[in-house]
């Protein structure tokens, strides 16, 4: 065939499968109350006419950043959506240029990013339910096989990421520190004042074999904080740093599945606290808030395993020509990071496995200073204590006594 006439076959075929005019537009919520705390997610479904005549059906999701009160402030202060459709729009292009060029035909990890409105603080997305992908239920947690291919796909990303950073696309000067780790009021507000209501329901609904370890969890603010925010020390000289998704548990991340159920594909959502740190910081982040903590503990090595073999193959398939970390030094630093995910754990965990859609109100939590916005009954609903009992008595034995102490 000549090269002309195929040329008018690929410009015909485009225009016949590209939408010609939009003949109805319906917008409905696309998550439920108490799943998202910074945007507000919608479906947008439409019936479009095609290229060739043909009526069909598309549909979109939009992500439009809350705006209003405390939260809504300093989320527009973090400019999250406008960081969101940069990570999009530049760092995940050039992953696909990357996969392009190496001829890696492995899925994109991410969606496809469709247009940020800077007026509205919105983002519209491709939406991956149209393509067969799946939340799993936030209040179950990840099992072995989920973890093993998001910690897989986490290495690519991380990779991916490195041999930009080489090449010069991305720098680590893009980006803030994060957040998490350096706004006082933030620490102070939601993480110390997550525990301090956990010690107080442990120690007045637990019974009085939790009085110990309830007391333990009493930390003075001060020493709280300045251990907290050391986890977020970037070692830029010594350790080998990454862009980090900021934000990776089970509720931004949706997956495909085969026949038989078993989970192929997973794409990460929700890039709106990417930051320059060691990439334990994400596995850490994932390991005790997205995998169910029966899973990470029996299993713990292998995870670490997984996502080291996963980070090193991709450097080495994209043409890394650095210094790659040993599986030696992930686990060190791992263990340096231990406090911050023992301590998320006990902020976060009780929030994403309880059956209230009412367990947070970020904005009364921000506005009191953590005096109020917690819904204490979620420490006590059934079964509670039997997942969290164990990380929270090694949080409490193994850090939070020595910071009682200092």
């Amino acid at each position: 065939m000549d090269k002309e006439v195929l040329e008018v076959v690929l410009k015909k075929l485009d225009r016949e499968s590209k939408i010609a005019s939009i003949i109805d537009l319906q917008s409905v919520p696309a998550l439920a109350k108490g799943e998202n705390y910074t945007s507000t997610i919608f479906r947008i479904t439409l019936k479009v006419v095609l290229g060739n005549g043909r009526q069909a059906k598309k549909s979109f999701i939009m992500k439009k950043l809350i705006t209003e009160g405390e939260s809504g402030e300093l989320l527009k202060e973090l400019n999250i959506a406008k960081i969101e459709s940069q990570i999009y729009s530049v760092v995940h292009k050039n992953m696909t240029y990357l996969m392009e060029e190496f001829e890696d035909t492995d899925e994109s990890i991410w969606c496809k990013f469709i247009h940020y409105d800077p007026q509205y603080h919105s983002i519209l997305l491709e939406d991956l339910k149209a393509s067969g992908y799946s939340l799993v239920p936030r209040q179950k947690g990840l099992d072995l096989d989920h973890a093993i291919l998001v910690l897989n796909s986490l290495g690519r990303y991380h990779g991916m990421a490195k041999v930009l950073e080489q090449r010069g696309i991305i720098s680590k000067d893009d980006y803030k520190p994060y957040t998490l780790f350096t706004d006082l009021k933030l620490i102070k507000s939601y993480l110390y004042g997550s525990i301090s209501i956990l010690s107080k329901v442990m120690k007045n609904s637990w019974g009085p074999d939790w009085e110990d370890t309830a007391n333990k969890l009493k930390i003075p603010f001060d020493q709280f904080a300045a251990k907290w925010m050391s986890m977020g020390t970037v070692y830029t000289e010594t350790n080998f740093t990454v862009l980090n998704h900021g934000d990776c548990w089970s509720n931004n991340m949706m997956f495909k599945y085969d026949f038989q159920k078993r989970p192929i594909d997973v794409k990460f959502l929700d890039y709106q606290g990417p930051h320059y740190n060691t990439p334990c910081t994400d596995v850490t982040y994932f390991m005790y808030v997205g995998v169910q903590p029966p899973v990470r503990r029996s299993n713990y090595e292998l995870l670490l395993k997984t996502y080291h073999d996963s980070l090193v193959r991709t450097l080495d398939k994209f043409g890394f020509t650095g210094t790659k970390p040993t599986l030696e030094e992930i686990t060190d630093t791992m263990k340096r990071l231990e406090f911050f995910g023992l301590a998320f754990f006990a902020v976060l965990y009780p929030t994403l496995i309880c059956t209230s859609s009412e367990a947070l109100d970020l904005e009364k939590v921000l506005a009191t200073g953590g005096e109020e916005g917690f819904n204490e009954d979620v420490l006590r609903e059934p079964g509670m204590i039997e997942k969290l009992g164990p990380d929270i008595i090694d949080f409490a034995e193994r850090h939070a006594s020595g910071l009682n102490q200092s």
